[in-house]
């Protein structure tokens, strides 16, 4: 009897120990990230003084802040993602082009209370689009869009538990950005980030 007693007293002790330990890993977070992004647009911009179709594919910074809640295997944020401007120099035009988003982001840990857990996510959100072409000799702009455009992405990634609270994470993003005229956007991206829970 004595022995049952002090086993179910390790019990209690122990997953009262447990409990707020696992608590810590859900609630509100902040996240920052960073990384690379290279962007695809394809097509005819709209300008009839370029040719038929032009092609960006630099690998630019980018910076993304979030703000979000964990429950168990799921996390749900609102992200602004911030990205460098691509430079394009033709013989005659000057081209620049550059991206932001707001995204709604969903994603699930599948060992949320690991040490480590592989994770995929999916977002929608609006991606505003910016692309300038300026005339070398007259430093005048040729072509000028500035449309706000609907934004899909998927990803996956991996994440480690530093602590309870704080997370580092790794992953990969594909982003639809919509289109500018007949121009198909897209973008990929290699991240790495941090994620703290309040």
């Amino acid at each position: 009897m004595k022995k049952l007693l002090a086993t179910a007293s390790a019990i209690a002790v122990l997953a009262a120990f447990a409990m707020p330990a696992h608590a810590e890993c859900d609630g509100w977070y902040a996240a920052l990230r960073g990384g690379m992004v290279t962007h695809d647009v394809d097509g005819d911009p709209g300008n009839p003084m370029f040719a038929e179709s032009i092609d960006f594919d630099d690998d630019l910074l980018m910076i993304s802040g979030a703000i979000g809640y964990r429950y168990q295997h799921w996390r749900g944020e609102f992200e602004y993602v911030w990205r460098d401007y691509v430079e394009g120099d033709d013989v005659d035009y000057t081209e620049k082009f550059k991206t932001y988003s707001y995204m709604l982001n969903a994603y699930y840990d599948f060992l949320p209370y690991n040490w480590w857990t592989p994770y995929v996510g999916a977002g929608i959100g609006l991606t505003q689009l910016k692309y300038r072409a300026f005339d070398k000799m007259g430093g005048y702009s040729n072509a000028d869009y500035d449309p706000m455009m609907f934004t899909w992405s998927v990803g996956a990634g991996l994440s480690l538990k530093v602590t309870n609270r704080f997370n580092v994470d790794a992953g990969y993003r594909y982003y639809d950005m919509g289109r500018i005229k007949s121009s198909d956007v897209t973008a990929q991206e290699i991240y790495a980030g941090v994620r703290y829970v309040f």
